[in-house]
């Protein structure tokens, strides 16, 4: 049994890099990939970097009392804000309906100890998982479980930025060498909502000579990196800020993902969940939320300015005791509000990069660049020509995305795995065992996987 060594990344509201985790054993063969950071877990006596996109506090009793949402301490409100949910809608606020289990017996040994979970999981709640893998050239032969039912997606939602902001390097307009102050950056830090993902990024370019200057900034090229690798949460929102609000949904629509939700700035989704100007249940305020779609991409715009443009609301919200979110809201936020997409859809696009049919071969560059940083490490490099990879998590959401060119047959090979509505203790048992990523990693890298998940799901 060959080692994993695991960089865990912070997904969908993510934290920043983090160090190379030490071995610990996987199956089948090594494929180093990153996990969402968060905070460290340990699994067999081993430190596994585990997924960020979570707000993380303990459970609390819900408050019943109404919520009374208020104006963000602006002098007066931006007639010119323009709202996410522009040219996206809203999730609907019905999950699917709960099937009962599926009556199937896995074989034994048919996966890897360590998926099994995973694959028990989609058995006994089937509509709580979106599966969509395949291999290039094959497609009809690919295994697809609630392929086209809309999930939460964390930070996968992320490489929707990534394509936008190498659309917009491609056509000459951003210049990937202009220079970021890092105080520019840390306008769109909330601290205490991304498990310390943007702070490990920061320590990792300042390692790599990759910040200078006084004030200290960074190449704009670096940003991209620290939103894919570290998935902070920050530098997603410098980007979408950046960009607007009208390309980021625009580039969703025009890559084809007619099942993609609204996408909103990290800082104001968090904000909406709870922040310190409003009065009343946290609970009550993301449950109005979910009624009324359109006042909530107002909101997340009204927050997200309030946050990045004024010095002192922002002081104030950097406060991590100022309040306590409950993990049911964020649950509940994270099911109803967070963006969704299909595992279909998502694991389209990802073959579309591989193939490098994105709008410009510098797109393609500048998109793969960032997605194939697993690459790096000789494990993928005795397996795979490359390696393409995103993951994310929100409380009770886990997903993970991957392309990778076997060398073993010369497949180029794609798995989109999405669990949602994942309980409390599951949630937080998988952030540090990784069962999901195990199951995808079984089907990117085992030329028979994907048959034989397949047979038994028929």
């Amino acid at each position: 049994m060959k080692q994993f060594f695991l960089m865990v990344l912070f997904v969908t509201l993510c934290t920043s890099c983090r160090q190379l985790a030490t071995s610990r054993p996987m199956t089948p063969a090594p494929i180093m990939v990153p996990q969402e950071p968060g905070s460290t877990a340990t699994v067999s006596e081993t430190p596994v970097l585990t997924p960020t996109d979570a707000i993380g506090t303990e459970p609390s009793p819900i408050a019943t009392d109404v919520a009374r949402i208020t104006a963000v301490p602006l002098d007066a409100p931006d007639a010119n804000l323009i709202p996410c949910g522009l040219l996206l809608t809203f999730p609907s606020p019905e999950l699917p309906e709960n099937r009962s289990s599926l009556d199937i017996e896995v074989p034994e040994g048919l996966v890897p100890e360590a998926a099994l979970p995973a694959l028990n999981r989609l058995i006994e709640a089937p509509d709580t998982v979106g599966l969509a893998a395949f291999q290039i050239g094959r497609e009809d032969d690919g295994v697809y479980f609630n392929a086209d039912q809309p999930m939460p997606l964390a930070s996968v939602v992320k490489i929707v930025n990534l394509v936008a902001y190498a659309n917009v390097v491609a056509e000459g307009e951003l210049d990937p060498s202009e220079w970021v102050p890092l105080a520019d950056l840390e306008q769109s830090y909330l601290p205490g909502m991304d498990l310390g993902a943007h702070r490990r990024a920061i320590e990792e370019l300042r390692g790599k000579g990759l910040i200078a200057r006084d004030p200290p900034a960074t190449p704009l090229e670096e940003v991209p990196w620290m939103m894919i690798r570290h998935s902070s949460n920050a530098a997603a929102d410098y980007l979408h800020l950046l960009l607007g609000q009208e390309r980021i949904e625009k580039t969703a629509l025009d890559l084809g993902l007619a099942n993609q939700t609204a996408i909103c700035p990290w800082i104001g989704q968090f904000l909406t969940i709870s922040n310190h100007i409003r009065v009343g249940s946290d609970s009550a305020a993301v449950q109005s939320f979910i009624e009324d779609p359109e006042m909530y991409g107002q909101e997340v715009m009204r927050l997200t300015e309030a946050f990045t443009k004024d010095a002192s609301f922002r002081e104030a919200e950097s406060n991590p005791r100022i309040r306590r979110r409950s993990m049911d809201v964020q649950k509940l936020f994270s099911e109803n509000l967070n963006g969704q997409g299909s595992a279909r859809e998502y694991a389209l696009l990802m073959a579309k990069i591989l193939k490098n049919q994105l709008n410009t071969s510098y797109t393609n560059i500048l998109v793969r660049r960032v997605l194939e940083w697993p690459m790096e490490y000789i494990e993928n490099q005795e397996l795979f020509s490359t390696v393409g990879f995103k993951d994310g998590s929100l409380p009770g959401v886990l997903t993970t995305l991957y392309y990778a060119h076997r060398l073993e047959d010369g497949s180029q090979v794609i798995v989109a795995l999405f669990y949602r509505d994942l309980p409390t203790q599951i949630y937080r048992k998988w952030r540090g065992t990784l069962p999901h990523d195990e199951l995808a990693r079984w089907l990117l890298s085992e030329p028979e996987a994907i048959p034989q998940l397949r047979s038994l799901l028929e």
